[in-house]
């Protein structure tokens, strides 16, 4: 077997701003909410607000009733504001505000409204290290949610997929990963565990917070390799191979690692590039066995 190398690569974000006239302070407000909504997704959490419920949420949401799914930032007082975006895959970003009747009592709230073109959804941050989202709706269609807070010396980060068993669409769902920023770094090389896995399938959702170490000696010299999102420093690099999670009836047995830097998908157990994330599913009294395929957005 080969010894497959991770390429770095460095990420230059250039950031453009232009300047125009405006004829109204409503114009100007309007550019100056744009302009946090798209800062939003890079905001830092304040560390003051790491021991309150203001901060920054971040999660991934999905459809219940379609393949539909993406990623929700929300702001809660982090530098005063309140808005949260949602950015479904193949769509523009929506922004959704905070409703006025909750913004007047916000300060002494656990539980907030919000809304926009798109839907609405409420966020309740009781117990902030476990919030929840509940009652998204995106142009009438109901959504699943889950959310984290993010810390200020860890941001949370995640990944959205879909699966599909081969030849048959009827089984089908959405596949989406978090790392909640509590464990930085688990294997010395950069990366962050992941903590977190919601599938969806034909209405149903399911949580997975249970993630296994794996052998991955062959390939990147660690014999006891614990999953990661941004792997090695770089973002949107996935290494999570032979994990275990059941749904819809049984177990599957699944592979989801992707190097977008040069090797694509790669299987890091088997030491072996492949075409797509893999699946291998086991109905519970063992009858049904399927195999197919899950492909990173």
């Amino acid at each position: 077997m080969k010894l497959l190398k991770p390429v770095f690569g460095i990420a230059v974000l250039a950031l453009l701003i232009s300047s125009c006239d405006h004829d109204s302070p409503d114009e100007l407000v309007t550019d100056t909410s744009s302009i946090e909504l798209i800062a939003l997704k890079k905001q830092f959490p304040l560390k003051t607000n790491d021991i309150s419920k203001n901060g920054i949420y971040h999660g991934v949401v999905a459809s219940s009733e379609s393949l539909s799914r993406g990623k929700i930032w929300i702001n809660l007082a982090n530098n005063g504001n309140y808005m949260a975006l949602i950015e479904l895959v193949g769509q523009s970003p929506m922004e959704f505000k905070l409703k006025p009747a909750f913004l007047a009592r916000a300060a002494s709230a656990t539980v907030f409204e919000f809304s926009g073109q798109a839907g609405s959804f409420t966020i309740d941050v009781t117990n902030f290290m476990e919030p929840v989202v509940s009652n998204l709706e995106i142009y009438n269609e109901s959504f699943v949610a889950m959310v984290v807070k993010s810390m200020s010396n860890s941001m949370a980060s995640s990944a959205t997929a879909t699966f599909s068993e081969t030849g048959n669409p009827s089984f089908s769902g959405t596949w989406l990963l978090l790392a909640d920023g509590s464990m930085p770094n688990p294997n010395g090389n950069g990366g962050d565990g992941i903590t977190s896995l919601l599938i969806t399938i034909n209405g149903d959702d399911v949580d997975d917070f249970s993630f296994d170490s794996f052998n991955a000696d062959t390939c990147l010299g660690n014999p006891n390799y614990y999953p990661t999102l941004n792997s090695y420093g770089v973002a949107d690099f996935i290494v999570c191979d032979y994990q275990t999670t059941s749904f819809a009836g049984g177990t599957a047995k699944w592979n989801l690692s992707f190097d977008m830097t040069v090797e694509g998908y790669v299987n890091y157990f088997l030491c072996e590039t492949t075409t797509a994330g893999t699946f291998t599913w086991t109905s519970n009294d063992g009858s049904i066995y399927k195999v197919g395929e899950i492909v990173i957005d």
